[in-house]
């Protein structure tokens, strides 16, 4: 599927603060709930890894934080569309987040497993933004274990900058692209049906970004 585009120099970039304080105005003062963004950000990455790698078993690699929830979401919406999968978590500890879409899934007869199993597809959700310095410990493992696999990384490549760092083969961004990513490509823009009141708020301009629909590529 080919998704409309939009030129790098035409749409705003956010630093790491600046979608800090989106996501806070969002669930603070828009009462748009993080669970209601993840569902979109699940959606959207759903449809680009069905585009993107349309044949073969999927391992959707999640992170114990609101990007592994993102992940769980998008693995709900991949089995809708008829996608054969596996889940493995890189924290035994997951958050709220990921907890409920992991009951969600458990409840579908998804259960986690131990170890990734063999797939030529993967959904890197193993961490978000927030990551400073490079990737440690299983969430390390799981990242070599993708190496050589059609990855798309859910937000920013995991460890993006880093030694070590997933290599996508596509990436979702969400709400607006990160500064830190200018060079990734594909990049794919995801819309996570925030106000534009927001971003004005934030004296950003975003116009009527999505007018083309709710995925853009970035070109």
């Amino acid at each position: 599927m080919t998704y409309p585009s939009i030129g790098a120099g035409t749409v705003p970039w956010l630093s790491v603060g600046e979608m800090v304080e989106a996501d806070r105005l969002a669930i603070d003062e828009f009462g748009i709930s993080l669970l209601q963004m993840m569902e979109h950000a699940g959606r959207a990455l759903a449809a680009v890894v069905d585009s993107t790698a349309p044949d073969g078993e999927i391992v959707v690699l999640a992170g114990g934080g609101n990007n592994g929830g993102g992940g769980l979401c998008a693995a709900r919406h991949l089995v809708n569309r008829g996608r054969s999968l596996s889940v493995v978590l890189a924290s035994g500890r997951p958050g709220p987040a990921a907890v409920h879409h992991l009951t969600t899934l458990k409840a579908m007869g998804i259960e986690p497993e131990t170890e990734p199993l063999e797939a030529p597809v993967v959904v890197d959700a193993l961490v978000g933004y927030g990551l400073d310095g490079p990737l440690r410990g299983r969430a390390a493992d799981l990242a070599s274990w993708s190496s050589g696999r059609a990855v798309i990384s859910l937000d920013i490549p995991s460890g993006h900058g880093h030694p070590g760092a997933i290599a996508p083969t596509a990436t979702v961004t969400l709400a607006l692209p990160k500064e830190h990513i200018r060079e990734v490509r594909p990049l794919y823009l995801a819309d996570l049906g925030l106000p534009s009141a927001l971003w004005v708020r934030m004296g950003i301009d975003v116009g009527a970004l999505f007018a083309e629909g709710p995925i853009l590529e970035v070109v």
